[in-house]
């Protein structure tokens, strides 16, 4: 028969076209803030917050802006940390 609320509010609703998380390719979007955590842990936390910062408006960092937004792809970031794994500065 019909569904009860709880199994509706259970089941995940998929993110529409365009949502700002994932680009053109399907290649995964993040947001500075995000790039950043994700690139101190995966580095033993050898870049600081204002050096990163510095390096995405300066454009050392690939971005891409959105309006207002600003959004870094996930290839992008995986460059980033080899380069900065290997010790090649910038």
């Amino acid at each position: 028969m019909g569904m009860s609320i709880r199994q509706i509010s259970t089941q995940a609703a998929p993110l529409p076209y365009g949502s700002g998380r994932e680009g053109a390719g399907g290649e995964p979007m993040l947001t500075p803030a995000n790039a950043w955590r994700i690139l101190r842990r995966r580095t033993g936390g050898t870049v600081g917050r204002s050096t990163f910062y510095r390096w995405l408006s300066s454009g050392k960092i690939y971005s891409i802006r959105l309006g207002y937004r600003i959004y870094i792809p996930f290839r992008a970031l995986e460059d980033l940390i080899k380069m900065v794994l290997a010790g090649d500065r910038f």
